[in-house]
């Protein structure tokens, strides 16, 4: 089951992200980097916006689900309740977002057409699917969305003015995509129950969630709206949300990992079954290593080749942002891990408020300080920074109660193989000239030589994985 999720999770993170990485190319080309740093900073308010009314609530939802899932009618009052809070918060969140799209004037007509996507994150009811492990509905509706509005994108979005027509189609996209979800729901839940009283609970508890998440929110998307605060270039913001896309892309395939499991810790925790939560995590942490280390590495090394066929020279200072920011996928790969399943799925959200809360310090004083000097650069190595010390921070608390001995060694052996791996592709492409070939070279020769590494080094998670892989192809042939 959690092989499956993790598998459709993927699919559904992968399709979220289709339409930026798709499409990419061609914006930089259309838009120009000015124009797309105008989207990125009314995407980041709007997001801002939307995190700060929604207080929690997604991943408080996502964890009472499979806290109660064993239990269809409590689970579907619990539903019903979180979506009626959701609806009080829409209002309060409308008010606010409309209020600032007024007194900024400069961005007003581009935040007015944007609405779609606030509201799209209001009605989302995914989370439920989510708690559930069942992310089968979400991924195929979500294909369909993200295929329709990446063809919208390149029949519609012709030139330098349509920033406006670029920003519809991705608020129309998201927001077509959480409204087909509700066609599934009477497969899970049943009818509408709520009790008034309970929705003070809920919001209680979505607040404990809440405090974090907006320390979290002050150092990955204040950097934006900070960079175009301190240069006025918005093609300084466009430079640092490309180089992010692209590592957020890598990033994907590991943080579904932890969308997968941390109902299935919650799930084990509220049953009381600690070994079990233990076993998953460590299991859930060696392979995050596993799939981080290669990747963050490889990324360094097709950088400078990636970039002008992608994006275009004139997005060539994405390079330098990309080196830097990479790390982060290691960084984020070990928080997804004590945050985002141990921390979340134990309801130990003070734990995350103190690591988040000294990190967003941190990373404001260092925005404060670093863009200024160095502009979005100045915000990569802020972001950097502050993503590997909420890391440090929650695992010195995390240590005490589960003994991570055991990573070290996975740590320090996807260290030397990655580094290997990182040598041999920098070496053999050295004078490689930037096309679309040498990076599939690249690719190529470092998934190769990681995999070789694994294979004569007889690495635990790769022999799992074969393991895993040949049960599935013999379960195939004896029910054919």
């Amino acid at each position: 089951m959690i092989v499956k999720n993790y598998i459709y999770n993927i699919l559904y993170q992968v399709f979220a992200m289709l339409v930026p990485v798709i499409t990419a190319p061609y914006l930089a080309r259309v838009l120009g980097a000015s124009n797309q740093g105008i989207y990125s900073y009314v995407n980041s308010v709007t997001y801002i916006i939307s995190i700060l009314t929604l207080l929690g609530i997604y991943s408080y939802g996502n964890r009472q689900i499979a806290y109660e899932r064993d239990n269809r009618s409590k689970m579907s009052q619990t539903f019903w309740e979180i979506m009626f809070l959701r609806l009080i918060l829409t209002v309060v969140g409308t008010l606010i977002f409309f209020v600032f799209a007024i007194l900024y004037k400069s961005y007003t007509v581009y935040f007015f057409i944007y609405y779609l996507y606030l509201l799209a994150q209001f009605i989302d009811c995914t989370w439920i699917f989510v708690g559930l492990e069942d992310m089968k509905v979400a991924v195929i509706k979500n294909a369909i969305t993200k295929i329709l509005s990446t063809i919208g994108i390149f029949l519609f979005v012709k030139n330098s003015n349509d920033v406006g027509v670029y920003l519809l189609i991705l608020g129309l996209s998201v927001f077509v995509s959480n409204l087909l979800s509700f066609t599934q729901l009477r497969f899970y839940v049943d009818k509408p129950r709520i009790k008034v009283n309970n929705i003070i609970v809920h919001l209680r508890g979505s607040l404990r969630l809440f405090l974090p998440m907006v320390a979290t929110l002050l150092y990955l998307q204040f950097g934006k709206v900070m960079i175009e605060y301190f240069t006025r270039e918005t093609s300084q913001l466009s430079y640092y949300d490309n180089a992010e896309k692209i590592v957020t892309v890598i990033l994907t395939l590991i943080t579904a990992l932890s969308t997968v499991m941390m109902p299935r810790i919650a799930n084990e925790f509220s049953k009381g079954n600690d070994n079990k939560v233990q076993d998953y995590l460590i299991k859930s942490a060696k392979f995050s290593l596993f799939l981080a280390f290669p990747m963050t590495f490889g990324l360094i090394a097709i950088a400078k080749s990636l970039v002008p066929w992608y994006l275009g020279n004139d997005f060539l200072p994405v390079i330098y942002g990309i080196i830097i920011i990479s790390p982060i996928i290691i960084a984020y790969s070990l928080e997804g891990v004590s945050g985002r399943q141990y921390f979340t799925a134990t309801n130990q959200t003070r734990i995350l408020t103190l690591a988040y809360t000294i990190t967003a310090i941190v990373n404001l004083i260092s925005n404060i300080i670093l863009i200024p000097i160095w502009g979005f650069l100045g915000a990569a190595v802020a972001t950097l920074m502050s993503s590997f010390i909420t890391v440090v921070i929650q695992y010195i608390y995390m240590n005490r109660q589960v003994s991570m001995k055991t990573l070290i060694r996975s740590f320090r052996n996807y260290f030397f193989y990655s580094g290997i791996m990182f040598l041999i592709v920098f070496i053999i492409s050295y004078r490689m000239s930037p096309t679309i070939l040498t990076t599939i070279i690249q690719i190529s020769i470092g998934a190769i030589v990681y995999l070789l590494l694994c294979i004569v080094t007889k690495d635990e998670i790769y022999i799992e994985m074969v393991r895993w892989s040949k049960k599935k192809i013999v379960r195939k042939s004896e029910r054919k």
